[in-house]
């Protein structure tokens, strides 16, 4: 009868280690879990979890990691790579930045060295104008007085248009020296983000 009872126990205890098995197997599907089978999936109170090498990590073993973590994680790995050329393309950007800003200023003081010569021709027929008694010198000062103003007016623009173009390059040049910086806080940010997201045990 001892034998029995003890043999009854004995099959309840390992029932009772067998029906536990499965729940202790479930409750280990978690983010950095092992796991064997590649692109295995499976649900666990209602996350899905896949198993797959994690992109965040440079080990090469197999985890499950939730849909979630494999999203962002997937998203980290992009930005890196999305900022490497962003970064490379400032860089190049920077030289062809620095020559237009030459040429544009070398513009800029040739405008204002016209303008300052028209405006001292201008002056100086406007005060023949006022001078001239003959009607022929007052038609030929007033010829000259039309032409230098609209010499005058056409550098002015020419000055403006200039002043504009380096206003626009100084600000390329900003973003091309300041972006990088951005990018890689950035980039750090959706890595930090995707860490959390894949936290182990999650």
């Amino acid at each position: 009868m001892r034998k029995f009872a003890s043999v009854t126990v004995a099959l309840v205890v390992a029932a009772g280690v067998m029906v536990a098995a499965p729940a202790t197997a479930a409750a280990k599907v978690s983010n950095g879990a092992a796991c064997t089978k590649l692109n295995a999936t499976t649900t666990v109170s209602g996350s899905k979890y896949k198993c797959v090498k994690n992109p965040l990590t440079s080990s090469t073993k197999l985890t499950w990691l939730s849909n979630d973590c494999i999203t962002a994680a997937n998203g980290y790995i992009k930005s890196q790579k999305d900022s490497v050329a962003l970064i490379a393309k400032f860089a190049a950007q920077i030289p062809v930045i620095d020559l237009g800003i030459t040429n544009e200023n070398a513009a800029k003081v040739e405008a204002q060295g016209k303008i300052d010569a028209y405006n001292v021709r201008l002056t100086a027929a406007k005060a023949k104008l006022a001078a001239a008694v003959t009607e022929a010198d007052k038609k030929a000062l007033n010829s000259a007085v039309t032409a230098w103003t609209s010499a005058v007016r056409t550098w002015t623009s020419i000055l403006s248009r200039t002043t504009l173009n380096l206003r626009k390059l100084e600000s390329a040049k900003l973003a091309a020296t300041t972006q990088p910086a951005q990018l890689k806080a950035d980039v750090a940010d959706t890595k930090a983000n995707a860490q959390l997201i894949c936290t182990k045990g999650f």
